[in-house]
């Protein structure tokens, strides 16, 4: 098995594609850092899983550059070595541009596009040694803007040019620099989105629900990076579609996501006067 006793840090780890990922290295023999703000769901993963010698546990927020150098220290000290990062860790946004609060921009790009700056520049010594993989979960919108997202797209945006240059600077390293750019899956990124007033969004919606399995999209990410790809985009039909609209037809998928958007107003309209 390609990942047997190989160390891995993921972020985000708690929930979603992040806690998906690394049960499926913990199941496949690697050794896992896993990283969240809450370290009793990760105590409580850690112990469900019936290998906790193969699981060391770190609290913090990737929004901190600490935190994310303390999970890279603290995997290598329990370990040895790293042979691969994912980051999943990340959140979305549901609000107008012009709604918006300012700081709700800044605080996308803290926990989406910083993070991923700080945990390479952690990562990269360690990562060179072991000719190691550095795997970021970005999304769709890293390649379109949809409305209501348009910081969420920006900071993806931006973490997809990141890897841009980080995958061509470290290739002589021997370095895999891999983006995954799922559409929607089962999770909480609705719910916990960030709302106009930086509230959470408080709502799983009907695309979200209706999504990929998490597990589906790990076992995804571990064959990319075995197959050491460059990007993958585990996605459905119609975010496949509007992918080749982006590259090759621009304007017209800005007119499928206006009517989109417009055919949504009329229902929140009719539900209001009812």
């Amino acid at each position: 098995m390609p990942f047997r006793d190989q160390v891995w840090l993921v972020t985000g780890a708690s929930s979603g594609i992040g806690r998906a990922i690394a049960a499926l290295l913990v199941r496949r023999g690697a050794k896992v850092g896993l990283m969240a703000r809450r370290a009793d769901v990760l105590e409580a993963l850690r112990a469900t899983w019936g290998q906790p010698d193969r699981v060391v546990v770190v609290a913090g927020d990737v929004s901190d550059r600490e935190a994310c150098e303390r999970a890279v220290t603290t995997t290598l000290a329990a370990f040895g070595r790293l042979d691969g990062v994912v980051h999943s860790a990340g959140v979305s946004m549901r609000a107008r541009v012009a709604d918006a609060k300012p700081e709700v921009f800044r605080q996308l790009m803290a926990v989406n596009y910083f993070s991923t700056v700080d945990l390479a520049q952690a990562a990269l010594p360690a990562l060179r040694a072991s000719r190691g993989h550095f795997v970021v979960i970005s999304s769709v919108v890293g390649k379109f803007a949809p409305p209501w997202r348009s910081g969420y797209a920006a900071s993806k945006h931006a973490v997809q040019g990141f890897l841009d240059a980080l995958r061509v600077e470290t290739a002589d390293e021997g370095i895999h620099v891999m983006a995954v750019c799922p559409g929607f899956v089962v999770t909480e990124i609705s719910r916990n989105a960030i709302a106009a007033d930086g509230g959470a969004h408080g709502q799983m919606d009907a695309d979200t629900a209706r999504g990929l399995d998490p597990d589906d999209v790990a076992r995804d990410v571990l064959e990319g990076v075995r197959r050491r790809s460059r990007e993958i985009a585990p996605a459905g039909l119609r975010e496949r579609l509007a992918l080749t609209l982006a590259r090759f037809a621009p304007g017209l998928l800005d007119r499928v996501l206006l009517k989109r958007l417009r055919a949504n107003a009329d229902v929140a309209a009719a539900e209001e006067r009812k």
